[in-house]
């Protein structure tokens, strides 16, 4: 897959950066959540609480562990390049995935929303942001946008969303540029989500 280029490249990025603003986090429903679960074929790899494939890590909520969005959103941004390759394997398309689904599943896999994960540093985030390689493009206004809030507030459900729909034209562009995936763990993204949110 080529990265983007020229106008395309100006475009998709935009669709990323708009893709990570939102004003309220979305509440899950968790019905609707394991619909979408099924109907995704997530569970054709992944279980819920032993129910669905073992391919793949059980992705439920363990009893007496929290479980947030932070962590969702850091384990998924950490295996997504897996999880797509499993998928071409598997013949299984690439679905898109709006906030509001992202929440709908993260409730039926039993997470917590609420007041779940703590307050991220803007300072260190900033320092995560270069170290992960993202002010690379991100802050190249020739590369990519600035991906600071301009109105409400970015969250973890936002980058998960942005992640899982523009993510194959991120990896592609960071093949181009010799530039590895990085990971990220639960405490990272809160400090780049407090980062963002904070403006300049």
């Amino acid at each position: 897959m080529k990265p983007p280029t020229g106008l395309s490249a100006i475009v998709f990025f935009a669709w990323l950066s708009v893709g990570l603003v939102w004003s309220q986090a979305p509440g899950g429903n968790a019905a609707r959540g394991a619909q979408l679960f099924k109907e995704l074929r997530c569970s054709a790899c992944h279980s819920v609480r032993g129910q669905g494939g073992s391919s793949a890590p059980e992705l439920g909520a363990r009893p007496g562990q929290p479980y947030t969005p932070a962590m969702l959103a850091g384990a998924i941004w950490s295996h997504v390049t897996k999880m797509w390759e499993a998928m071409e394997r598997a013949g299984i398309a690439r679905p898109q995935l709006s906030e509001q689904q992202v929440a709908d599943i993260f409730a039926y896999l039993g997470g917590s929303s609420s007041g779940a994960d703590k307050p991220g540093d803007a300072t260190r985030g900033r320092e995560i942001f270069e170290a992960k390689l993202c002010a690379s493009c991100h802050d190249d206004p020739y590369q990519a946008p600035a991906l600071h809030s301009k109105t409400g507030r970015t969250g973890a459900f936002s980058l998960i969303s942005g992640l899982w729909n523009h993510g194959g034209g991120m990896l592609s562009r960071m093949v181009s540029r010799n530039l590895a995936w990085q990971t990220l763990s639960p405490e990272e993204v809160n400090n780049i989500l407090a980062y963002l949110n904070a403006g300049k």
